[in-house]
Parts: structure tokens; C-alpha cells; sequence
């Protein structure tokens, strides 16, 4: 059974405070973090099939399950594993079955933690209780994005363990901004933004809690191409094992 189902209360205690159960990081030396991760494209473009392959090779610190199911997403499953993936969920009309959502906020509640990647903020515009599990939210007619195009993502905070052995790098990829998002968002990596003869910071890695669950929304990843950095993928195991209380 995953460690977030063995002692709630002190993890809700101490999430909040941002510490984690001892027992929690003792599974360090144990078994890999066991992540469901939902959706290999962003948009319609094969996007992650490379990423995956690469951490499964050479991260085995994690565990990835991946699946296209929405209904993978009922607690009944979700209770398997450790964290959430979500990188894009087939949702019709822009929202969910109840007993989907439920799934995820009982998994989260529960203990279990969250990453969120690119366009899955997009795609459940209509579940509007989303922004406050993933953190941001995509706003038709408000956000938006440049075309694909070569920027620099920088660290903004040097200390927090998603980053630990991560420098500034360059990716080619969408870079959005004017997202909705929740005001307690912690800013790890963001990218400059020239808008109307100014620079803007533009978060790029983001962490935040949904009750006692430690959740990441991670913006980059629209193409292949997006997916190459060595800093994309060691960002994306690094995530996943904050969010499971690893790091």
C-alpha cells in the first residue's frame, strides 16, 4: 500500500508546516515512488513518449505508470500510487465525470501528491474547481502564449529540493503567461517575458498545497522538442518525488 494511506494526521500536520513525516522520508532507501501519469500528448502532438523512456532508463527512483483513461483517475486506482501525473486528460467539453474528479481531490486529500504539467491547465477550462487543485488555470480570451520560440528559464528559488543539481537552461517551447492562478503560488523557475516595453518575470515551476497534498504545476512541455533538456526531465523526477514527500 502507498505511504500516504498509513498516517494521515501527522501528514496533515506537518505538510501544512511544509515538513515531511519521518516515516516518509525514510522510504528514500525503499521502493520507488509510484507515479500514475495521464496523457502522452499536449494538445494532439505526441509529446512524452522520448521523456518517459529517458526516466524510466535512468531514474529509478520513480515508478511511472502511464495511461490515457480518465476513469484510471477513480480513487479505487488512484490509491495504488504515490503521486498524480497529469499532462493532458481527455475531457469532453472541457470538464470531467464527477466521480473523476472526486477521484483525484479523495487522492489528494488522502494524502497523495500532484504534478501538473503545460496544457493540462487548458483542457478542463469548465471544472472550475481545478485552479484550486492544480494551482493555475488557462483563461480563453485572457491567456495566451508567443509562438514556439528559444528562451531561458532561470532559477528564482536556488534552495528548494525540486531544483537541487538544476541550472538555468534553454528550451524552445510556449511560453504562457496571463494564467489565472492561485495567489499562494511559490515561483522555483520562471522565464522573462518582453510585454509592452517591459520585462516580465513569467513562472515557469510553481509549487503549492491542496489540504495536506503537495502539488507542482510545471508550465514547459508542449512538443518533442520542449521534452529534450536534460534539465526538462531531472525537473520532472524531482518533482514527483517532493510531491511524495521524497525530497
Amino acid at each position: 500500500m502507498p505511504r500516504h494511506f498509513l498516517c494521515l494526521l501527522p501528514a496533515v500536520i506537518l505538510t501544512v508546516l511544509g515538513v515531511c513525516p519521518m516515516n516518509a522520508v525514510a522510504d528514500t532507501a525503499k521502493a520507488p515512488v509510484k507515479c500514475l501519469w495521464i496523457g502522452m500528448a499536449a494538445h494532439k502532438e505526441p509529446t512524452m513518449e522520448d521523456a518517459l523512456k529517458d526516466i524510466k532508463e535512468h531514474y529509478p527512483s520513480v515508478e511511472i505508470t502511464v495511461t490515457e483513461n480518465a476513469d484510471d483517475l477513480k480513487i479505487d486506482n488512484l490509491k495504488k500510487y504515490d503521486v498524480l501525473a497529469i499532462h493532458q486528460i481527455k475531457a469532453e467539453g472541457g470538464n470531467l465525470p464527477d466521480e473523476v474528479k472526486q477521484g483525484i481531490v479523495d487522492f489528494l486529500k488522502g494524502g497523495g501528491g500532484l504534478l501538473v504539467s503545460h496544457f493540462a491547465v487548458a483542457n478542463v477550462q469548465e471544472w472550475r474547481d481545478s485552479i484550486d487543485i492544480y494551482g493555475a488555470m488557462w483563461v480563453s480570451g485572457k491567456s495566451t502564449h508567443d509562438p514556439l520560440h528559444q528562451f531561458r528559464v532561470d532559477v528564482a528559488d536556488e534552495g528548494h529540493p525540486i531544483v537541487e543539481g538544476v541550472k538555468p537552461f534553454t528550451t524552445n517551447d510556449e511560453l504562457y503567461f496571463n494564467l489565472l492562478m492561485r495567489p499562494d503560488m511559490h515561483v522555483i523557475m520562471s522565464a522573462d517575458q518582453e510585454r509592452f516595453g517591459h520585462t516580465v518575470h513569467e513562472p515557469i515551476l510553481m509549487t503549492h498545497y491542496f489540504y495536506n497534498a503537495r502539488c507542482v504545476y510545471f508550465a514547459l512541455g508542449h512538443d518533442v522538442a520542449a521534452t529534450q533538456p536534460p534539465e526538462y526531465r531531472k525537473i520532472l523526477v524531482q518533482s514527483i518525488e517532493w510531491a511524495a514527500c521524497r525530497r
